[in-house]
């Protein structure tokens, strides 16, 4: 147990290897599960405790993160996934609408990261745990807000959020040229080694694909929105004519 919770590297997980595929096979399959049972915990009388159950797993996952981050760094130097996870927890916790119709489109993070994932720690150590675990809970949060709270992204949303992003990515990679340090939203130096073949190229080119990758994972957030209210909205006027 001492080692579980210790700081140092225990074993390491491969890129999909056994544990990683079950990891993202897990992690989707309780995305599925909570989209098909959102309508449901809808009307529980029992929903606000297990809302405030998510946030407090949130909080538990996130705080050695928030403090070394936050308490202790730049809020310009907060990853995308950090600011998807606030910011949904925030959305969640006070059924804030506006916030999770902005904020929704970034967690798009979540999934890059089980496919990409770029830590030493296994599930042997509490840091993995609670690595995973904070990136799960940004796609649990969207689909909570979607499908449980009601809540639902437009396509003006989807233009705000990109402008909201855009600046603050322009203050948060102007930091990371001038000063160096930590580049969080990897408009320096690419998160996985195949990028950086685009890199050598040209440093712009590499800073265009990337916020070309962003915008499209953005759209595509979006497009899940769309498919679905479309797809209740031919329900309803069929409904309609019988």
């Amino acid at each position: 147990m001492q080692d579980f919770f210790s700081n140092t590297i225990g074993q390491t997980i491969e890129w999909f290897g056994l544990t990683h595929i079950l990891l993202l096979l897990g992690f989707l399959g309780s995305l599925i599960l909570l989209w098909m049972l959102g309508p449901k915990i809808k009307q529980n009388k029992y929903e606000k405790w297990l809302r405030y159950t998510l946030i407090g797993l949130a909080i538990l996952f996130e705080w050695v993160v928030f403090e070394s981050r936050i308490l202790n760094g730049s809020v310009f130097r907060l990853p995308l996934c950090g600011i998807a996870l606030y910011g949904l927890m925030y959305a969640i916790a006070f059924k804030n609408k506006k916030v999770f119709n902005i904020v929704y489109f970034y967690a798009f993070g979540t999934l890059l990261t089980y496919l990409f994932f770029d830590t030493p720690w296994g599930l042997d150590r509490w840091n993995g745990w609670t690595y995973f675990g904070a990136h799960a809970m940004i796609g649990w949060f969207a689909v909570y807000g979607y499908r449980v709270l009601g809540f639902t992204p437009s396509k003006k949303d989807l233009f705000h959020s990109m402008i909201a992003l855009s600046i603050y990515g322009f203050i948060s990679g102007y930091a990371t040229y001038k000063y160096g340090g930590s580049d969080e939203l990897f408009l320096k130096n690419p998160p996985v080694e195949f990028l950086n073949v685009i890199r050598d190229i040209n440093q712009a080119l590499y800073v265009l694909v990337m916020v070309m990758l962003a915008a499209g994972l953005m759209s595509l957030m979006y497009l899940i929105i769309y498919l679905k209210e479309k797809s209740k909205s031919k329900l309803v006027v069929r409904q309609e004519t019988q």
